[in-house]
């Protein structure tokens, strides 16, 4: 399974981490840009349903190539990436390309952001595969639950395409990309697209799902990213058990300080 994941920081000197309130603003100005073409750019991740007062380091974004191919008489996504570049040059922006992205510097305020813009084949279908509805609180991400729908595919026989949906693993042929019908075909009859909305919506709807859970947890994964992506108590602002264990010791350890310097 590829997951659309690229980007990182592009101008690290000239860009800002910018507070999610913002991002209606970033995508008028893209998507101004992109009129005349007859395609539009759709957020992706934590982009798609921004929380005012979260912060984040860069706005994901994914276009269709197919449209963009289209208007500018291009044969190929590639091409279409190059002609795309272009189009924000003319416009006067300043951009980057790397892989499937084109990179686009945005000025909301006095500060400019990076916005990611993937120029994939199937885009508009493969922007749904990308938007999460994550509780808040979980140390999970959007990737967590994207391993856990290839998992639980590898176990029904077929393979997660987060650009395609799901597929055939020995003809590659498309099974499914809507995603009710896929929430069927992986958690049950009684599931839905909901239900493929976060790590824990999954676990909910098909209970045996928290196998995969307990298999990538812990030191051993056999998949690194499981671990390396989960976010820490301190950036979800919860304390797990033992924080709140410690938190306890340290409060019952000054009390005790203090009652011997009163004796």
């Amino acid at each position: 399974m590829t997951i659309l994941n690229e980007g990182g920081n592009i101008w690290p000197d000239e860009t800002e981490d910018f507070d999610q309130a913002i991002i209606p603003d970033m995508m008028k100005q893209v998507n101004s840009v992109l009129a005349k073409t007859g395609a539009k750019a759709l957020p992706i991740g934590s982009g798609a349903t921004p929380t005012p007062g979260k912060r984040s380091g860069d706005l994901d974004m994914i276009i269709d190539a197919g449209k963009l191919a289209g208007h500018f008489k291009v044969n190929d996504a590639k091409a279409a990436r190059v002609e795309l570049e272009q189009l924000f040059q003319q416009a006067g922006f300043d951009t980057k390309k790397t892989g499937t992205s084109v990179h686009v510097k945005t000025k909301v305020g006095d500060a400019a952001q990076q916005v990611d813009i993937m120029v994939v084949d199937n885009g508009e279908t493969a922007q749904k595969f990308h938007v999460h509805d994550l509780p808040k609180g979980s140390p999970y991400k959007g990737i967590h639950k994207q391993i856990m729908i290839a998992d639980l595919a590898k176990q029904k026989g077929m393979k997660w395409s987060p650009y395609k949906g799901l597929v055939n693993r020995e003809t590659n042929e498309l099974v499914s990309n809507n995603l009710d019908e896929i929430a069927k075909e992986l958690l049950g009859p009684n599931a839905g697209a909901a239900d493929l909305g976060s790590v824990e919506s999954i676990v909910k709807a098909n209970p045996a799902a928290q196998e995969v859970v307990d298999k990538y947890e812990g030191p051993d994964s056999p998949n690194p990213v499981w671990q390396a992506k989960k976010i820490t108590a301190e950036e979800v602002g919860y304390k797990t058990l033992e924080d709140k264990q410690l938190e306890r010791i340290k409060q019952l350890s000054g009390s005790l300080l203090n009652s011997t310097r009163m004796l």
